[in-house]
């Protein structure tokens, strides 16, 4: 009997690190795209998540279902060959469409799914924090918090990982994907650690770059001193990736990510 196998092509890109392969094509079962996301990272271990790309139409699956701010921004990338633009993707994770695009720097920008409820922001304990968005949570340790942390995160990230496990549990925050978001001043910038659990698939990364995590801390921000912002967050891989966020009746009802997109548009294959 012959086993047919499925040939993937896929290609890699680096949105300010947060390495992102993305399939091109989307018909695969949630089986098959666990078993595509697995032997990606596998070939690539500096990937750190995958997504699945419509050929139909503008529209990003996650391997997790989760919405992912990095790959979103990856996606308008290589829907727009790299050009200046805008355009609306279907992402996962998200009620409806993001308004994407590349700036005439070449920085690829996404606008973040704001949650509409009235528990966008949740105070945890002191200088704790929760944020929703569509498609993920994230826990924002603020700089005070995150200071008992900092030795570990730079010596022993699977222990942080393991930490920011229990952080998860000790606020029993469970949802579909949940970010642990530790945070450190260095010469009055602030930088931040991001830790992202994903639950159906089961992957935590300790990210180079987290772009919702950057979106969920100036919310934060912003909601701290009433008013719009724009903030420079240094991610671990050394980029920046700048958040603007629009603050209006008391209350963050926008947020707009962007950053460079590195790629080689090598398109790679394997079998599955």
């Amino acid at each position: 009997m012959w086993l047919l196998l499925k040939k993937i092509n896929y290609i890699l890109y680096s949105p300010c690190g947060n390495d992102t392969g993305l399939v091109i094509g989307s018909d695969f079962t949630n089986l098959e795209k666990k078993e595509i996301n697995d032997k990606i990272m596998d070939l690539h271990p500096n990937v750190e998540q995958v997504g699945f790309l419509s050929t139909s139409s503008y529209e990003l699956n996650m391997a997790g279902g989760e919405f992912c701010g990095n790959a979103t921004r990856s996606s308008a990338y290589y829907y727009l060959n790299g050009e200046e633009g805008s355009i609306n993707i279907k992402v996962s994770g998200t009620s409806g469409h993001i308004k994407s695009g590349v700036d005439a720097q070449k920085n690829a920008w996404a606008e973040l799914p704001i949650y509409t409820g009235s528990d966008v922001v949740t105070t945890l304990s002191d200088d704790i924090k929760s944020v929703k968005l569509e498609g993920i949570t994230h826990i924002i340790l603020g700089v005070e918090a995150s200071s008992k942390y900092l030795d570990i995160i730079y010596k022993d990230t699977e222990h942080i990982k393991n930490i920011s496990k229990q952080i998860r549990k000790d606020f029993n925050i469970d949802d579909s994907a949940v970010g642990v978001i530790f945070q450190e001043e260095i010469n009055n910038v602030l930088k931040i650690h991001p830790i992202v659990w994903v639950k159906s698939i089961d992957t935590c990364f300790y990210e180079t770059a987290c772009g919702s995590g950057t979106a969920a801390t100036s919310i934060v921000k912003s909601l701290e001193v009433a008013n719009s912002i724009s903030l420079d967050l240094l991610q671990p891989s050394g980029k920046i990736i700048t958040a603007k966020t629009t603050f209006e009746n008391n209350k963050v009802t926008g947020c707009i990510i962007s950053g460079q997109v590195f790629t080689d548009n090598v398109i790679r294959s394997l079998e599955i």
